[in-house]
């Protein structure tokens, strides 16, 4: 398996995670669904860039004087859809029959037989990672602007509404892991009270969603699978 086929599988992006006690807190003002879309969104794109970036040393070192594609994200697709899409790109970059491989990684079959054909498949995976992200590129990692939304949300948003709609929540505790990643929070159930409730624990629901299931509800990388945004705040920019 070549260098540059595991850099398809196994990238590495220069992103520091954040803890939900680790955060510097953004202006407040700005917190809202379509803020955590955008952070998601460029958070996406800077694992894209971190690979590119490797790759292009890669391969520029590989075979000097080489002129690389530029690329810009056209999908992101999820695992199924992406296998037979990426193949589908790097053979018609390359003139190649590409397919990926669960274990030898992206390869050509029958194999690349010239250093000129070796090359085009390389140039071709580049090509295609830039235009089509390896699956695991899309799945989120809270930033400092979704971890300010879902403290402020758990605490002080969802709370409000709860009270408009009759409902008194005990308080979210004070742990710092009250709140999880994806905004679970395992050790509070703000509709504790309707519990024995259907009808009215539906309503209220609906009315007062939870932070996961708004959450939930967006993409992993703040846009819709064609690359374009697509996000309305469906707490409606409730106090």
């Amino acid at each position: 398996m070549s260098g540059a086929s595991r850099r398809l599988l196994v990238a590495v992006a220069a992103i520091v995670g954040c803890t939900l006690t680790a955060c510097a807190v953004p202006d407040r003002d700005g917190l809202g669904l379509e803020a955590v879309a955008q952070e998601r969104a460029d958070r996406a794109q800077a694992r894209v860039d971190a690979l590119l970036e490797s790759f292009e040393g890669y391969l520029t070192d590989r075979w000097p004087g080489i002129v690389l594609p530029e690329t810009a994200v056209e999908a992101w697709l999820p695992a199924g859809a992406w296998t037979p899409a990426f193949e589908r790109c790097a053979t018609e970059a390359s003139g190649l029959l590409v397919r990926v491989d669960p274990d030898a990684g992206v390869i050509a079959d029958p194999p690349a037989r010239t250093a000129g054909q070796l090359r085009d498949l390389e140039v071709a995976i580049y090509l295609c990672q830039g235009t089509l992200p390896p699956p695991g590129f899309a799945e989120p990692d809270p930033g400092p602007v979704e971890i300010a939304w879902v403290t402020q949300y758990a605490r002080e948003t969802l709370p409000a509404c709860l009270r408009r709609e009759g409902v008194t929540a005990q308080p979210l505790p004070s742990d710092p892991f009250a709140i999880l990643s994806g905004g679970s929070t395992p050790s509070w159930d703000p509709y504790a009270a309707l519990r024995g409730d259907g009808p009215a624990l539906r309503r209220v629901q609906a009315m007062c969603p939870h932070p996961s299931t708004l959450l939930a509800g967006l993409s992993p990388v703040g846009a819709e699978l064609t690359g374009v945004p697509s996000v309305v705040d469906p707490a409606g920019g409730a106090p």
